[in-house]
């Protein structure tokens, strides 16, 4: 039997992992981000005009979360976060890259099935 509207939008379907931060003393959660936090994500980049500026802070800061999937950091907190170390948030960000299928092949795939 299909699902109905109540089931989908009652499903909980937001994944979150943990990621070890030696540099940080600890663990992060990431999750996975809602259909429209990417979309919006997506098009701050597209175009070829558009600037990559602070492109790891900004995913980063949408992925990290508390216990209850709430993020940690706000748009205005992305400065900031993005004055942390380079290769902490190159980390970070693979994982939410590859949490939120942003990988080559996920692309790849999509634009197969689109």
């Amino acid at each position: 039997m299909a699902l109905n509207k109540a089931a989908i939008l009652s499903a909980n379907d937001k994944k979150m992992i943990e990621v070890q931060v030696p540099e940080w003393g600890g663990v992060v959660a990431i999750r996975v981000m809602t259909g429209t936090e990417r979309d919006k994500f997506e098009s701050e980049f597209v175009g070829g005009s558009k600037s990559v500026e602070m492109v790891r802070a900004k995913l980063v800061a949408k992925c990290l979360c508390d216990e209850n999937g709430e993020r940690l950091f706000s748009e205005a907190d992305i400065p900031q976060l993005g004055e942390k170390s380079a290769a902490v948030l190159d980390r970070l960000f693979s994982e939410c890259m590859k949490l939120n299928r942003f990988t080559k092949d996920d692309v790849e795939e999509m634009a197969k099935n689109s």
